[in-house]
Protein backbone atom coordinates (compact mmCIF):
# COMPACT_ATOMS: atom_id res chain seq x y z
CA UNK A 1 0.00 0.00 0.00
CA UNK A 2 1.70 3.35 -1.17
CA UNK A 3 1.83 6.01 1.91
CA UNK A 4 -0.68 8.92 1.05
CA UNK A 5 0.35 12.57 1.50
CA UNK A 6 -2.72 15.15 0.71
CA UNK A 7 -4.04 18.25 0.96
CA UNK A 8 -7.62 19.10 0.13
CA UNK A 9 -9.06 22.69 0.19
CA UNK A 10 -12.77 23.49 0.22
CA UNK A 11 -13.48 27.37 -0.28
CA UNK A 12 -16.99 28.29 -0.17
CA UNK A 13 -18.30 31.94 -0.82
CA UNK A 14 -21.93 32.61 -0.53
CA UNK A 15 -23.49 30.02 -2.77
CA UNK A 16 -20.64 28.61 -4.45
CA UNK A 17 -17.94 26.21 -3.60
CA UNK A 18 -14.78 25.25 -5.03
CA UNK A 19 -12.79 22.04 -4.41
CA UNK A 20 -8.86 22.29 -4.46
CA UNK A 21 -6.63 19.27 -4.98
CA UNK A 22 -7.59 15.85 -5.59
CA UNK A 23 -7.85 13.81 -8.16
CA UNK A 24 -11.60 15.25 -9.49
CA UNK A 25 -10.16 19.02 -9.01
CA UNK A 26 -9.49 20.94 -12.41
CA UNK A 27 -7.54 23.16 -9.57
CA UNK A 28 -4.00 22.15 -8.37
CA UNK A 29 -2.50 23.22 -5.43
CA UNK A 30 0.93 24.19 -5.80
CA UNK A 31 4.36 23.60 -3.38
CA UNK A 32 4.07 25.78 -0.73
CA UNK A 33 0.42 27.37 -2.28
CA UNK A 34 -1.17 27.68 1.27
CA UNK A 35 0.11 29.78 3.49
CA UNK A 36 -1.05 30.97 6.89
CA UNK A 37 -2.61 28.14 8.71
CA UNK A 38 0.13 26.96 11.21
CA UNK A 39 0.22 29.06 14.39
CA UNK A 40 -1.86 32.01 14.47
CA UNK A 41 0.09 35.61 15.27
CA UNK A 42 -0.41 36.84 18.96
CA UNK A 43 -0.54 40.60 19.69
CA UNK A 44 1.05 42.18 22.53
CA UNK A 45 0.41 45.94 23.85
CA UNK A 46 2.70 46.98 26.25
CA UNK A 47 4.09 50.11 28.03
CA UNK A 48 7.67 51.10 29.03
CA UNK A 49 8.06 51.64 32.41
CA UNK A 50 9.33 55.57 33.75
CA UNK A 51 12.38 54.22 36.08
CA UNK A 52 12.38 50.56 36.33
CA UNK A 53 13.78 48.22 33.66
CA UNK A 54 11.49 46.35 31.23
CA UNK A 55 7.79 47.16 30.47
CA UNK A 56 4.52 46.01 31.40
CA UNK A 57 2.22 44.01 29.31
CA UNK A 58 -1.17 45.84 29.02
CA UNK A 59 -3.13 43.38 27.01
CA UNK A 60 -2.43 40.27 24.73
CA UNK A 61 -4.68 38.56 22.55
CA UNK A 62 -4.76 36.49 19.70
CA UNK A 63 -4.89 38.62 16.07
CA UNK A 64 -6.97 37.66 12.53
CA UNK A 65 -5.54 34.71 10.69
CA UNK A 66 -4.16 36.06 7.18
CA UNK A 67 -4.37 33.01 4.64
CA UNK A 68 -3.09 32.61 1.08
CA UNK A 69 -4.39 30.38 -1.33
CA UNK A 70 -2.05 29.68 -4.08
CA UNK A 71 -3.34 27.20 -7.23
CA UNK A 72 -2.81 26.23 -11.14
CA UNK A 73 -5.77 25.77 -13.22
CA UNK A 74 -4.86 22.00 -14.31
CA UNK A 75 -7.23 21.42 -17.55
CA UNK A 76 -5.58 22.89 -19.53
CA UNK A 77 -7.93 22.61 -22.53
CA UNK A 78 -10.91 24.22 -20.53
CA UNK A 79 -8.77 26.81 -18.85
CA UNK A 80 -10.53 29.41 -20.26
CA UNK A 81 -13.92 28.33 -19.29
CA UNK A 82 -12.43 27.82 -15.18
CA UNK A 83 -11.16 31.35 -15.53
CA UNK A 84 -14.45 32.62 -15.66
CA UNK A 85 -16.58 30.31 -13.75
CA UNK A 86 -13.37 31.53 -10.78
CA UNK A 87 -13.96 35.26 -12.18
CA UNK A 88 -17.81 34.89 -11.33
CA UNK A 89 -17.11 32.91 -8.27
CA UNK A 90 -15.23 35.58 -6.22
CA UNK A 91 -17.19 37.73 -4.77
CA UNK A 92 -16.20 40.15 -2.62
CA UNK A 93 -18.96 41.05 -0.48
CA UNK A 94 -19.73 37.08 0.52
CA UNK A 95 -19.01 35.72 3.25
CA UNK A 96 -17.31 32.07 3.42
CA UNK A 97 -15.56 28.68 4.91
CA UNK A 98 -12.18 27.49 4.19
CA UNK A 99 -12.34 23.28 4.88
CA UNK A 100 -9.04 21.98 5.13
CA UNK A 101 -8.18 18.34 4.78
CA UNK A 102 -4.80 17.00 5.33
CA UNK A 103 -4.10 13.20 4.67
CA UNK A 104 -0.56 11.64 6.11
CA UNK A 105 -0.85 7.83 5.90
CA UNK A 106 -3.66 6.52 7.18
CA UNK A 107 -4.77 9.43 9.37
CA UNK A 108 -7.17 12.18 7.69
CA UNK A 109 -7.83 15.99 9.74
CA UNK A 110 -9.98 17.76 8.68
CA UNK A 111 -11.25 21.49 10.37
CA UNK A 112 -12.77 24.46 8.85
CA UNK A 113 -12.29 28.18 9.36
CA UNK A 114 -14.48 31.23 8.49
CA UNK A 115 -13.27 33.45 6.11
CA UNK A 116 -13.73 36.32 3.25
CA UNK A 117 -11.67 37.78 0.50
CA UNK A 118 -9.17 40.23 1.71
CA UNK A 119 -7.98 41.50 -1.44
CA UNK A 120 -8.14 41.28 -5.17
CA UNK A 121 -7.64 37.59 -6.59
CA UNK A 122 -5.12 37.48 -9.11
CA UNK A 123 -4.73 35.39 -12.28
CA UNK A 124 -1.29 35.23 -13.88
CA UNK A 125 0.11 33.26 -17.29
CA UNK A 126 3.40 33.47 -18.74
CA UNK A 127 1.97 33.14 -21.89
CA UNK A 128 -1.41 32.72 -23.77
CA UNK A 129 -0.54 28.54 -23.80
CA UNK A 130 0.51 28.10 -20.33
CA UNK A 131 -1.26 27.21 -17.39
CA UNK A 132 -3.26 29.90 -15.39
CA UNK A 133 -2.32 30.33 -11.91
CA UNK A 134 -4.63 31.93 -9.44
CA UNK A 135 -3.52 33.77 -5.89
CA UNK A 136 -6.48 34.40 -3.57
CA UNK A 137 -5.58 36.63 -0.56
CA UNK A 138 -8.59 35.39 2.41
CA UNK A 139 -8.69 36.70 5.88
CA UNK A 140 -10.28 34.57 9.16
CA UNK A 141 -11.50 37.41 11.86
CA UNK A 142 -11.87 33.86 14.13
CA UNK A 143 -8.05 32.96 13.72
CA UNK A 144 -9.04 29.20 15.16
CA UNK A 145 -9.91 26.23 12.85
CA UNK A 146 -12.93 24.27 14.29
CA UNK A 147 -13.24 20.63 13.95
CA UNK A 148 -16.62 18.83 13.40
CA UNK A 149 -19.05 19.31 15.78
CA UNK A 150 -19.09 16.31 18.90
CA UNK A 151 -22.64 15.87 20.53
CA UNK A 152 -22.69 14.56 24.10
CA UNK A 153 -26.37 13.21 25.88
CA UNK A 154 -26.86 12.46 29.58
CA UNK A 155 -26.76 8.80 29.71
CA UNK A 156 -29.19 6.42 31.75
CA UNK A 157 -28.60 3.52 33.96
CA UNK A 158 -30.58 0.93 35.95
CA UNK A 159 -30.77 1.11 39.35
CA UNK A 160 -31.85 -2.34 41.37
CA UNK A 161 -34.55 -2.04 44.23
CA UNK A 162 -35.22 -4.99 44.97
CA UNK A 163 -34.34 -9.13 43.86
CA UNK A 164 -34.99 -12.48 45.33
CA UNK A 165 -34.72 -16.00 43.13
CA UNK A 166 -37.79 -17.49 44.02
CA UNK A 167 -41.86 -17.20 44.24
CA UNK A 168 -43.54 -20.22 43.72
CA UNK A 169 -41.18 -22.55 41.96
CA UNK A 170 -37.32 -23.09 41.64
CA UNK A 171 -38.14 -21.56 37.79
CA UNK A 172 -39.25 -18.38 38.57
CA UNK A 173 -37.84 -15.13 40.30
CA UNK A 174 -38.43 -11.71 40.27
CA UNK A 175 -35.84 -8.51 39.94
CA UNK A 176 -37.38 -5.21 40.64
CA UNK A 177 -35.45 -1.66 39.27
CA UNK A 178 -35.48 1.71 37.63
CA UNK A 179 -34.18 3.33 34.70
CA UNK A 180 -32.66 6.29 35.84
CA UNK A 181 -30.89 9.58 33.88
CA UNK A 182 -27.72 11.20 35.13
CA UNK A 183 -27.22 13.83 36.60
CA UNK A 184 -23.62 14.58 35.25
CA UNK A 185 -21.80 14.90 32.01
CA UNK A 186 -18.85 13.92 31.12
CA UNK A 187 -17.27 16.09 28.28
CA UNK A 188 -13.29 16.07 26.76
CA UNK A 189 -12.50 18.72 25.13
CA UNK A 190 -9.18 17.69 22.85
CA UNK A 191 -8.67 21.03 21.50
CA UNK A 192 -6.47 23.73 21.50
CA UNK A 193 -7.99 26.22 23.61
CA UNK A 194 -10.77 27.07 25.50
CA UNK A 195 -14.34 26.27 23.58
CA UNK A 196 -18.01 27.09 23.96
CA UNK A 197 -20.92 25.20 23.92
CA UNK A 198 -24.30 24.59 23.19
CA UNK A 199 -26.68 22.81 25.54
CA UNK A 200 -30.52 21.76 25.35
CA UNK A 201 -32.40 20.74 28.20
CA UNK A 202 -36.11 19.01 27.78
CA UNK A 203 -37.64 18.65 31.04
CA UNK A 204 -39.14 15.55 31.42
CA UNK A 205 -41.01 14.44 34.26
CA UNK A 206 -41.91 17.68 36.01
CA UNK A 207 -44.05 16.24 38.97
CA UNK A 208 -47.21 17.97 38.34
CA UNK A 209 -47.44 21.47 38.81
CA UNK A 210 -44.43 21.43 40.73
CA UNK A 211 -42.35 21.85 37.61
CA UNK A 212 -38.28 21.95 37.36
CA UNK A 213 -37.18 24.99 38.94
CA UNK A 214 -33.89 26.87 38.87
CA UNK A 215 -32.30 24.35 36.58
CA UNK A 216 -28.30 24.66 37.17
CA UNK A 217 -25.46 24.31 34.93
CA UNK A 218 -21.89 23.48 37.22
CA UNK A 219 -18.44 22.69 36.25
CA UNK A 220 -17.14 20.65 39.17
CA UNK A 221 -13.16 21.19 38.17
CA UNK A 222 -13.75 25.05 39.49
CA UNK A 223 -17.33 25.26 40.34
CA UNK A 224 -18.56 27.53 37.48
CA UNK A 225 -22.16 27.49 37.49
CA UNK A 226 -24.76 28.93 35.09
CA UNK A 227 -28.27 29.00 37.15
CA UNK A 228 -31.84 30.05 35.42
CA UNK A 229 -34.36 30.98 37.78
CA UNK A 230 -37.12 29.36 35.91
CA UNK A 231 -40.01 27.32 36.16
CA UNK A 232 -40.07 24.58 33.31
CA UNK A 233 -43.60 22.70 32.61
CA UNK A 234 -43.08 19.18 31.10
CA UNK A 235 -42.05 19.13 28.12
CA UNK A 236 -40.31 22.66 27.75
CA UNK A 237 -37.05 22.92 26.15
CA UNK A 238 -34.08 25.58 27.69
CA UNK A 239 -30.99 26.04 25.18
CA UNK A 240 -28.13 27.60 26.79
CA UNK A 241 -25.30 29.33 24.78
CA UNK A 242 -22.06 29.99 25.55
CA UNK A 243 -20.50 30.65 21.82
CA UNK A 244 -17.99 33.88 22.05
CA UNK A 245 -20.26 36.41 20.64
CA UNK A 246 -23.18 34.49 20.37
CA UNK A 247 -24.27 33.95 24.31
CA UNK A 248 -27.95 33.49 24.95
CA UNK A 249 -30.78 31.55 26.63
CA UNK A 250 -33.71 30.70 24.84
CA UNK A 251 -36.74 29.24 26.67
CA UNK A 252 -39.36 27.19 24.09
CA UNK A 253 -36.87 29.01 21.32
CA UNK A 254 -37.37 32.30 22.80
CA UNK A 255 -35.29 34.52 24.20
CA UNK A 256 -34.98 34.72 27.70
CA UNK A 257 -31.98 36.08 29.21
CA UNK A 258 -32.94 35.42 33.37
CA UNK A 259 -29.89 34.11 34.84
CA UNK A 260 -28.55 34.21 38.69
CA UNK A 261 -25.81 37.36 38.76
CA UNK A 262 -23.14 34.72 40.01
CA UNK A 263 -23.59 33.04 36.84
CA UNK A 264 -20.85 32.55 34.42
CA UNK A 265 -21.23 31.49 30.21
CA UNK A 266 -18.33 29.57 31.05
CA UNK A 267 -16.68 27.47 28.32
CA UNK A 268 -15.26 24.08 28.16
CA UNK A 269 -11.90 23.30 29.58
CA UNK A 270 -9.05 22.08 27.53
CA UNK A 271 -9.17 18.19 28.46
CA UNK A 272 -12.09 16.69 31.20
CA UNK A 273 -14.87 18.41 32.35
CA UNK A 274 -17.54 17.31 34.43
CA UNK A 275 -20.59 19.36 33.77
CA UNK A 276 -23.69 18.68 36.44
CA UNK A 277 -27.15 19.53 36.01
CA UNK A 278 -29.59 20.09 39.13
CA UNK A 279 -32.75 21.80 39.86
CA UNK A 280 -34.26 22.79 43.36
CA UNK A 281 -37.41 20.82 41.97
CA UNK A 282 -38.23 18.07 39.56
CA UNK A 283 -39.06 14.82 39.91
CA UNK A 284 -36.15 13.60 37.08
CA UNK A 285 -33.02 15.15 35.51
CA UNK A 286 -34.11 17.28 32.22
CA UNK A 287 -32.97 15.05 29.08
CA UNK A 288 -29.53 17.39 27.99
CA UNK A 289 -27.73 17.28 24.59
CA UNK A 290 -24.66 19.45 24.51
CA UNK A 291 -22.88 20.04 20.77
CA UNK A 292 -19.67 21.93 20.82
CA UNK A 293 -16.68 22.08 18.39
CA UNK A 294 -12.87 22.06 19.81
CA UNK A 295 -10.89 24.95 18.69
CA UNK A 296 -7.17 25.19 16.87
CA UNK A 297 -4.14 26.97 16.86
CA UNK A 298 -3.57 25.30 12.94
CA UNK A 299 -4.00 22.63 10.64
Amino acid sequence: MAYKHELILRLQLGGGMITIGGPDSPYCLLSSGLAGTEAPETVVQTAEHAHLDGAAVLSRHVAGREITLTFEIADHKNRETHRAALLAFFDPASDGTLTVTRTVGDQSTTRTAACMLSGMPTFTEEHLHAYIRVRVPLYCPDPYFYSETITVTNGGRTVPLLSFPATVTEETGLTGGVHVTEDTMTVYNTGDAPTGFCLRLTAADAGGNAGTKNVCITRAEDGAYIRIPLVLACGDTLTVSTLPGAKYILHNGESCMRFDRGSTFFSLLRGKNTLRITADAALSVPDARLQFRCRHFGV
